[in-house]
């Protein structure tokens, strides 16, 4: 007589992403579907936080906020920026007060700002613009140079000097040292000429960063990294410069997807994917390693689509926040983000270290992203300014899901028919109703079952050596890897939610089986801590 066997899938969905093998079977801490979820920092997936207006008056009209940007003086005060339509502000509290309002005379046409801090003052620089200057007081003005100043749509403040492109993305221009208006050669300005060091057929310049004591410049197709050979107190004399390494096949294809780490690393956007400067340096042989090879082909998907309206990409925003541990790149233009956890880097079965990414559709237009540095991230919607907090996207809720991939439960297991009795689930939510649902043998049928829960259970139903990574027996599955941390029963509680152990009767029957879940989050989180399946174990499928 078969008997009902318990089965532990320890972790679901921990992993993150792997929508490239969907249609195979996967270890059970894969996901196939990771909508407005995050890895949390004990190792498992939970829905996002949601996003709460800071704003008390809106701008009128409420347009976009395009572009966020925090200026710190001398002093350490810090005043965040906001460009939408042909506006600039400073102060996301109260966008009616006039004195708010620092747009320029000459008002610009975009708000595709990027904005950099040097020498007490912020410079603007967009394609199609005059760069703009603001000292911290009064509005911003048209920049004027000594020499001939840049006119492109990227810069970046580094080693005591501004370095930025032209209009015709070929020239890279630098300053004199602390002097972002003197451009001329007889004061230490000067330029660089990308069009005769470009390696592989022409590119042109997409972003510049500065990474240690070295300039990066990213063409489409080319990364090129300079320093300097003798070891300038100030990082880098440009009177010395050498190219130490050129990166042929890949570069940056969205100004705003470039952001540094605190591993001292560069994140960035190619027609590849997401990827890292140091894995790309690492393996030269091949440029393409990315950090979003499985989720690969829904990447690139939005970036195909973002073109069809945003040929540029001067729309793509993204922010890396350490106190998160997130890497988010937004592609406004379909309403579609890719969040990649830094907390949790991991080696896949192919030898390759990647991030958990999960997918997100923030609620309310949201264009603008920036992490602060002391911590909160900040969102641009339409006329406010929003802070990643909470459980609702500005009061109005949205939705959670997860999808484990196909589940054959072992080699001992994998040949058997399993019918399913039981789905054994331990969550972290408050007052919510959650559909749990499962299918069998890739066939699109879905089966469901609703479950509420309250904020009233108690929390010792969770058992915690019931779950613990080193249990052992023929009923037991999935992996004691340290990145995604033990099943301790360690939680990041929040409001009122709860560890609730509930037995959820299933049915059906199958060789292959994959779960999931489905919530409304409307003021609570959901954690899904563990899995457990209880089937009959039947005969052998030939």
């Amino acid at each position: 007589m078969a008997q009902v066997q318990l089965i532990d899938i320890i972790a679901p969905g921990a992993f993150g992403l792997n929508t490239e093998k969907a249609a195979q079977l996967l270890p059970p801490q894969w996901a196939t579907a990771a909508l407005n979820a995050v890895v949390n920092r004990s190792g498992r997936i939970s829905s996002r936080f949601g996003w709460q207006d800071q704003t008390t008056n809106a701008i009128a009209s409420t347009p976009d906020i395009s572009t966020l940007h925090e200026y710190i003086n001398e002093a350490g005060a810090s005043v965040i920026l906001t460009a939408a339509t042909t506006k600039i502000y400073k102060d996301v509290d109260d966008y009616t007060d006039a004195n708010n309002d620092i747009t320029s005379a000459t008002a610009p046409t975009n708000p595709h700002w990027q904005f950099i801090n040097f020498n007490n003052k912020v410079l603007g620089f967009q394609r199609g613009e005059v760069p703009i200057t603001w000292a911290g007081s009064s509005d911003f003005a048209d920049a004027s140079y000594t020499g001939t100043g840049p006119d492109g749509n990227c810069a970046v403040a580094a080693f005591g000097r501004v370095w930025a492109a032209d209009a015709d993305l070929q020239t890279l221009r630098y300053s004199a040292l602390l002097d972002e208006t003197d451009y001329s050669t007889a004061s230490g300005g000067g330029t660089l000429d990308m069009s005769s060091i470009w390696t592989n057929d022409m590119d042109r310049i997409v972003a510049v960063a500065a990474l240690g004591s070295n300039l990066v410049v990213f063409g489409e197709n080319h990364i090129l990294l300079w320093a300097d050979k003798s070891g300038s107190e100030i990082g880098l004399d440009p009177t010395d410069l050498e190219i130490i390494d050129t990166i042929e096949g890949t570069g940056c294809i969205a100004r705003d997807s470039v952001q540094v780490t605190g591993e001292g690393d560069l994140i960035f956007l190619s027609r590849h994917g997401v990827q890292s400067l140091g894995r790309v340096i690492l393996s030269k042989s091949n440029p393409t390693v990315t950090l979003s090879k499985n989720v690969r082909s829904n990447l690139l998907q939005a970036i195909t689509s973002s073109r069809a309206v945003d040929s540029e990409l001067d729309l793509v925003r993204s922010f890396t926040s350490p106190e998160e541990g997130l890497y988010v790149i937004n592609f406004p233009s379909i309403n579609k983000q890719f969040c990649f956890d830094l907390q949790h880097p991991f080696e896949d079965e192919d030898g390759a270290v990647v991030f958990p990414v999960t997918e997100w559709l923030l609620g309310g237009s949201i264009k603008a992203m920036l992490a602060l540095s002391t911590g909160p991230v900040y969102f641009g919607s339409a006329g406010v300014v929003g802070k990643y907090a909470g459980f609702d996207d500005d009061g109005t809720a949205y939705s959670f899901e997860m999808q484990t991939g196909w589940l054959d439960f072992g080699e001992e297991l994998n040949h058997r028919l399993k019918m399913l009795k039981e789905i054994i689930a331990s969550v972290q939510t408050g007052n919510d109703t959650l559909i749990w649902n499962w299918e069998f043998d890739f066939n699109g049928t879905r089966l469901t079952r609703s479950v509420a829960y309250s904020a009233s259970s108690k929390v010792a139903e969770f058992n915690v050596a019931e779950f613990s990574d080193t249990e052992s027996g023929s009923g037991s599955i999935g992996y004691n890897i340290p990145a995604i941390g033990a099943a301790s029963g360690e939680t990041e509680f929040s409001g009122s939610t709860v560890i609730q152990r509930k037995l959820i009767p299933a049915h059906g029957e199958g060789q292959f089986l994959k779960l999931g879940v489905t919530a409304t989050i409307n003021g609570n989180l959901v954690v899904v801590q563990h899995l457990s399946v209880a089937p009959k174990i039947g005969r052998m499928v030939t």
